[in-house]
């Protein structure tokens, strides 16, 4: 077993990695795909967590990892494969439980419409790319905000700064809410947020959670929006496609 050369489970921070030898270590390759993966190069990360499962199939760990970076490539019926591989390999319950959780944000995304033909309500959002991610332009309660695309995340974040302009606050009482990323577990408050949209589309009462978010953006695009539509991201074209479901 390798669990332990990597990290203990998901709670292990991003090391520094030293020189890469001829032949790097299971765990070598794995802290790589995950410096890659934090740096926004998905396509790297996804090739080194391959190759890391490579040497170590039996890994669940690395197949999580994989399933995660998948999301972000929009690979969506190979991340729910890694998912589901991760979980008859036995996982600790914390690579359980986020294996879950990727399933479920996945499967709103893994429905297609019956015909593959243009829908007449379909909105297509102009994105933009910084690095390796996309972002749009989203109104939130009117204002607009510039929010990070995530396929791969299973709830919509804004940014406390933003939340606070707006007046946007958790109930009284209520109890913070895990965030599962590569990098570990983390927490935020969970709020509602009356009106979220982009392009022409407008929804209510999006659940959401609190928590910093970086300078780069205000909030993240998550799938308690994304999951209300068919959803189709094209990046050659830097588009996003929304449709009802």
């Amino acid at each position: 077993m390798i669990w332990r050369a990597i990290g203990l489970g998901l709670l292990l921070g991003i090391l520094p990695i030293g020189p890469v030898s001829a032949a790097p270590s299971v765990a070598d390759l794995n802290e790589a795909g995950k410096a890659a993966y934090t740096r926004g190069d998905f396509a790297a990360a996804e090739r080194l967590f391959e190759r890391a499962l490579a040497e170590a199939p039996s890994e669940p760990l690395l197949h999580y990892h994989r399933g995660i970076t998948l999301m972000r490539l929009a690979r969506w019926p190979e991340a729910s494969a890694a998912f589901q591989t991760a979980l008859r390999l036995d996982p600790p319950a914390d690579v359980a439980a986020a294996a879950r959780a990727g399933l479920r944000s996945l499967d709103p995304l893994l429905r297609r419409p019956a015909s593959g033909t243009r829908q007449p309500d379909e909105t297509v959002v102009t994105l933009q790319r910084l690095g390796g991610n996309w972002f749009a332009q989203v109104r939130v309660n009117s204002r607009m905000a510039r929010f990070l695309v995530d396929t791969g995340a299973s709830t919509c974040v804004i940014s406390p700064e933003l939340a606070a302009a707006l007046d946007i606050r958790s109930d009284r009482g209520a109890s913070s809410v895990p965030l599962q990323t590569i990098s570990g577990l983390t927490r935020g408050q969970p709020v509602k947020i009356a009106s979220l949209g982009v392009g022409d589309l407008e929804t209510e009462d999006v659940f959401a959670v609190v928590h910093p978010v970086g300078s780069s953006m205000e909030g993240i695009l998550g799938n308690t929006f994304l999951a209300r539509f068919t959803v189709t991201l094209d990046p050659a074209r830097g588009l996003l496609r929304l449709s009802p479901k």
